[in-house]
């Protein structure tokens, strides 16, 4: 099976994590990867001079999400196998949804393209595979958007703290979805669980290629649910929530919603 990667140039240490299992637990499939090798801004000497300065002068707990980040990090680096993404077919491309990586896809003929960082694709991309698909770290469609670990714990829905591999399609986080793991354990702190629920996707993943490898293709609706969108958290939101030790802040019930589908690929037994 051929499998593509659309990822960055410098993907991620997450991405590396899951780029990494799937590769090592199934080296028969045809990697290929699509790099996008856009320019990056580096802060002036300036800048970063007044942003160590900010955080000695005024570090009261504003640093914190950062800091434990870095930390989370450190963490998954530790599981990340060795890969050389040079030794597979690759296409340095200058952005999501380009015309190179048209041409890259029409050339390699992937049957699954995982998006792994490279941003929100459009249909000109996931239209050109069987099946284009997304790793989501929080239970899809009811959790949705950016930091769903955080969100979960701000807002005492932990039960909802996982991982959902989905269909790309033209909306964020709603299309249909092939595996889906909730977090056995969601105790603790945010390091911990987010850590547990990084390692525990690399599985969802791999769970999920194999699910398509077998060819299944049947859709089915399980009806609506409440559906919460996020964003990024504000850095004094995670240090309110780590000074209660991440008991929740707020109600779910207090957050806006809209109702969304919840589809399926169907799996026979």
């Amino acid at each position: 099976m051929n499998v593509c990667f659309y990822t960055k140039s410098a993907p991620s240490i997450t991405n590396l994590l899951n780029i990494s299992y799937l590769i090592h637990q199934r080296p028969n499939h045809n990697y290929s990867f699509i790099q996008i090798d856009a320019p990056t801004v580096k802060p002036s000497f300036m800048q970063r001079l007044r942003e160590k300065y900010a955080h000695a002068r005024f570090d009261d707990g504003r640093y914190d999400y950062p800091r434990d980040l870095v930390a989370f990090e450190k963490e998954i680096s530790r599981q990340v196998q060795p890969i050389k993404i040079d030794s597979f077919e690759c296409a340095k491309v200058g952005a999501v949804n380009d015309a190179a990586s048209e041409q890259f896809l029409d050339k390699v003929r992937p049957d699954i393209i995982i998006q792994a960082g490279a941003g929100i694709l459009k249909a000109n991309i996931f239209s050109r595979a069987a099946a284009t698909i997304n790793l989501h770290h929080g239970i899809a469609p009811e959790i949705r958007g950016i930091d769903s670990t955080f969100w979960c714990m701000f807002y005492g829905v932990r039960e909802k703290i996982g991982v959902t591999c989905h269909f790309i399609d033209e909306h964020l986080d709603t299309g249909a979805i092939i595996a889906q793991s909730t977090l056995a354990n969601a105790s603790g702190s945010f390091i911990d669980v987010q850590t547990a629920n990084y390692l525990m996707g690399r599985d969802v993943l791999l769970r999920s290629v194999d699910i398509l490898q077998q060819g299944h293709k049947t859709i089915i609706n399980k009806g609506q649910v409440k559906s919460y969108y996020f964003g990024v958290p504000d850095n004094f939101l995670y240090y309110s929530l780590k000074k209660r030790n991440f008991s929740p802040i707020m109600k779910i019930s207090q957050k806006a919603f809209k109702m969304k589908d919840a589809n399926f690929l169907l799996i026979p037994e």
